[in-house]
């Protein structure tokens, strides 16, 4: 008969045992990998030279001739790298910029100057299109009588709208963590890049990363956050931590969804580093795009690839058939035999892509088959290099930390926390 002490060790047996059983065997696989090495300080020379404070973000894209602006305070009016002071005000109603002859209008004042800064006394206070931000805005004059808008921010608060401006509130704290460090990252690298006598270092959009500033107004006029507390809360726990290889910082690419493998970065990006390499990835299964159909007609099919094929001329007469060509090895970007009457040529999956985007089409990565019309089956959403965002989602929900994600999208980097210095050409 056992006794009370025997029952007692007997029943926690069998609750250690029944936890074990039932605990998810991916999470328990999780708990066995070696946990990557502990944060590692860089040397600043590591980095290079130059100021790391803020970061100038290129608002307007394209150059336009009038500009909405609204002020909510009192701010002052300066040439751009001048103190003087051309105007201070207690706010700015509804209103917008254009250029004159001489200058600019910003509702019923003239401010002859070419280039002009305006600081509120707080921040966030300044509306441009919509979207209002934190730090100064500058703008310029550009040729054809249009201007350009210039956020100027610290870059920390520029990066804590990023995360929740390209991944959700809901995705889980590892994946935005890496999504932070990631931005990071890439901004400055891309401050690095900069010539000294650049206008700004990043655009607004996925040019370069999503930036919507502090809140913009969306449909409806309903405000809308372009950060939040959580995404700041995971810019201090990210604070100052960088991705770099070989010592150096590097261009950390990302994009939605894989769709299953990663892209080996040179093939799209000439800097791509070794880092930047084509991995397996299939946690980004849950994503709504890790799948997806688009059709075409043969005649809507011509009418997009025709531009886009390699070599093609007039004389080759009708597109016939559009085939893939397989590739080389996972990673690798696709191309495609476009055959015509007379003639073929290839075209690589980016242009396709790019030509056939207005028809759905969401990533290089696509099987074509062809029976009257044509039908596409991809995987993925975006360019697919680097750091797949669903993937790192999936990732932290089995228990991966922020470091093993992203030295699992770049393997053989490191992350580092950086000082305020950055190399810049």
């Amino acid at each position: 008969m056992t006794n009370g002490r025997g029952r007692a060790f007997l029943f926690l047996a069998v609750v250690a045992g029944l936890t074990y059983a039932f605990w998810p065997a991916d999470r328990r696989a999780a708990q066995k990998m070696q946990r990557p090495p502990l944060l590692q300080l860089a040397p600043v020379q590591s980095v290079g030279s130059g100021r790391l404070s803020s970061i100038r973000v290129n608002l307007t894209p394209s150059p336009v001739t009038s500009l909405p602006i609204q002020i909510d305070g009192a701010y002052r009016i300066q040439p751009v790298g001048n103190p003087r002071v051309l105007a201070e005000a207690a706010k700015l109603a509804a209103t917008s910029v254009t250029v004159t002859k001489t200058g600019f209008q910003i509702g019923r004042n003239h401010y002859p100057v070419t280039r002009l800064e305006i600081h509120p006394q707080q921040s966030p206070a300044i509306w441009i299109n919509g979207h209002q931000y934190r730090g100064t805005v500058r703008i310029y004059r550009r040729p054809g009588s249009k201007l350009m808008a210039v956020n100027v921010l610290p870059l920390e608060e520029y990066v804590a709208s990023v995360v929740d401006s390209e991944m959700p509130a809901a995705f889980p704290p590892e994946a935005r963590k890496a999504q932070a460090i990631v931005a990071r990252t890439y901004a400055i690298y891309q401050m690095g890049q900069a010539s000294r006598d650049a206008l700004f270092e990043v655009y607004a959009d996925t040019r370069s990363q999503k930036y919507l500033g502090f809140q913009y107004r969306g449909a409806g006029d309903r405000l809308l956050a372009g950060e939040s507390a959580s995404s700041r809360k995971i810019v201090d726990e990210t604070r100052g931590m960088v991705c770099t290889y070989a010592g150096r910082l590097f261009c950390t690419y990302y994009s939605a969804v894989c769709g299953g493998h990663t892209l080996q970065g040179t093939e799209l990006f000439s800097d791509a580093v070794p880092a930047v390499a084509a991995v397996p990835c299939d946690f980004c299964r849950e994503a709504k795009y890790y799948r997806w159909d688009v059709s075409l007609t043969a005649a809507e099919m011509e009418k997009k690839v025709n531009p886009a094929v390699k070599g093609r001329t007039g004389s080759w007469g009708r597109l016939v058939a559009l085939d893939n060509i397989p590739p080389a090895a996972p990673g690798r970007l696709l191309e495609f035999d476009a055959k015509y009457q007379q003639g073929h040529g290839t075209i690589r999956g980016d242009r396709l892509r790019t030509a056939l985007s207005s028809h759905g089409v969401r990533s290089p990565h696509f099987r074509i088959e062809h029976q009257g019309k044509y039908s596409l089956h991809g995987r993925g959403h975006g360019h697919g290099v680097g750091l797949c965002q669903w993937g790192a989602r999936g990732q932290a929900k089995i228990g991966r930390g922020v470091q093993q994600i992203l030295q699992y999208y770049y393997p053989g980097s490191e992350i580092v926390i950086v000082g305020n210095s950055v190399a810049r050409n």
